[in-house]
């Protein structure tokens, strides 16, 4: 009897502390965690190094075509692999990003295709420069070896009598002259004629000429991203202000206000292909300085491509 009255007591236990712990369990789920001091920030912060690891230049990028707020509320929203449901929000979030990356991507494309026509016009008008040079030093060496050898003999059969060496002499120097007028001849050539009457889209105008022609040539976030510092470099100067710094290092131009870099960089920036003055020497330095600038603006796609591959789920 009295065992029956001890197992009767044990089961009501068991089946009151039952009763009891799904309500404990609620209660001790119900309490709100203190929050630590700044909590929102470091949150933010948390969320942002765990789903998203941006380089510093891609971070950059993504201020400058204007994605950083939006991205900040991406690594605030659900994730989509854990919550399915909240999905919608996050897709609309990646969705505006995207775009935003597309659209910089080809402003990029348009600036580096218009600094490969300038470089390919002014190859092409190198080479034209190069043919006519060919062209009229050829002819001046067949004119000056056929007039020197036919007067250089004539004044050697007159030389043969003393009547006629004054002669003999006498073609002798004009033979000397004629070949120095055919040289002479020959550079007008080379310098002038007719040029392909070409309009060149004056990449280096924004960066040595004209700050206006940067609307002309440049979107604004490939300008505003030349006008950065990179975070990743030494130099605390921009990204334009380098390949200035450069071109006066290595005598392409000088000082730009200065009268003797004037003239030089009317030539650099140039749009008339016709221009007589635009010789080889500056087409030569003007495409290499082209040069410059696309590897720097390339860079920038570079920096879109990690900002693609930061923000992947």
């Amino acid at each position: 009897m009295r065992n029956q009255h001890c197992r009767i007591r044990f089961t009501l236990i068991v089946s009151l502390l039952l009763l009891l712990l799904p309500a404990m369990c609620v209660a001790q789920a119900s309490v709100p965690e203190t929050p630590s001091p700044n909590g929102g920030a470091s949150v933010l912060y948390n969320q942002d190094e765990e789903r998203f690891r941006l380089s510093p230049n891609a971070s950059q990028v993504a201020r400058i075509i204007g994605v950083e707020s939006v991205i900040s509320r991406l690594a605030s929203a659900p994730d989509l692999s854990t919550e399915p449901g909240a999905s919608f929000e996050g897709l609309l979030l990646r969705q505006q990003i995207t775009d935003a990356i597309v659209a910089a991507s080809l402003n990029v494309d348009s600036v580096l295709d218009e600094i490969d026509y300038e470089r390919d016009q002014i190859e092409e008008l190198r080479s034209l420069l190069r043919l006519r040079q060919d062209r009229a030093i050829g002819s001046t060496n067949f004119a000056v070896l056929a007039v020197g050898t036919g007067l250089g003999i004539v004044s050697g059969v007159l030389q043969f009598s003393k009547s006629t060496s004054s002669a003999g002499n006498a073609m002798g120097f004009a033979a000397g002259g004629i070949s120095t007028l055919f040289s002479l001849r020959s550079l007008q050539q080379v310098r002038g004629g007719k040029r392909p009457a070409w309009v060149l889209p004056s990449m280096l105008s924004a960066f040595v000429g004209q700050p206006e022609e940067q609307h002309k040539h440049y979107p604004d976030d490939v300008w505003a991203y030349l006008n950065g510092v990179s975070p990743e470099g030494a130099s605390q100067i921009s990204r334009r202000e380098q390949l200035v710094a450069g071109w006066a290092a290595e005598g392409r131009i000088g000082v730009l206000d200065s009268t003797q870099s004037r003239r030089k960089i009317e030539l650099l920036t140039s749009p008339n292909a016709a221009d007589k003055n635009l010789r080889t020497e500056i087409l030569n330095e003007r495409a290499a300085m082209l040069a410059d600038v696309r590897n720097r603006v390339s860079l920038m796609k570079r920096d879109l491509r990690d900002l693609i591959h930061g923000l992947r789920p």
